[in-house]
């Protein structure tokens, strides 16, 4: 159920009851079947990657090149934002002394079948995780 309208508040109103007026004859399951078939996991894992993607390329700045972003941000909201950020930091710091990164254990990588779009549990023989030796950590096949 998609109801356009222009960028105007009258018309969105107008946009707002006409759906309104419209959902009681929709089917919900109908309307759950179309959705399935517009998105799957592995188009939005896809997605999800590309955007981790980008964000790993984008520059490490430091600390004062990004107060000094948020601060042109405009005369309230930039020393706002300058203040959350820099409370982010001491958290950080904080959180830092009392769990250090270093004493956080590496979760292992995940090895993938090569028929992704079955569903995982049922494929025969597949082991999920391994360590850097090759040591199988866990086979989901061997639970069942």
């Amino acid at each position: 159920m998609i109801v356009l309208a222009e960028p105007d508040p009258d018309d969105m109103v107008l946009a707002i009851w006409k759906a309104i007026s419209i959902l009681p004859k929709i089917d919900p399951q109908v309307m759950h079947n179309r959705m399935k078939k517009l998105y799957n996991w592995q188009d939005v894992a896809k997605r999800t990657e590309i955007v981790y993607d980008r964000a790993l390329k984008c520059s490490n700045q430091n600390l004062l090149e990004r107060l000094s972003r948020y601060l042109s941000c405009g005369a309230w909201a930039g020393k706002l934002f300058a203040l959350v950020m820099i409370i982010d930091y001491l958290l950080c710091c904080l959180l830092q002394l009392w769990k250090p990164a270093k004493d956080i254990d590496e979760v292992p990588d995940i090895i993938l079948p090569k028929n992704q779009d079955k569903d995982i549990d049922k494929v025969p023989g597949i082991i999920l995780a391994k360590n850097q030796d090759g040591k199988v950590l866990h086979d989901f096949n061997a639970d069942q």
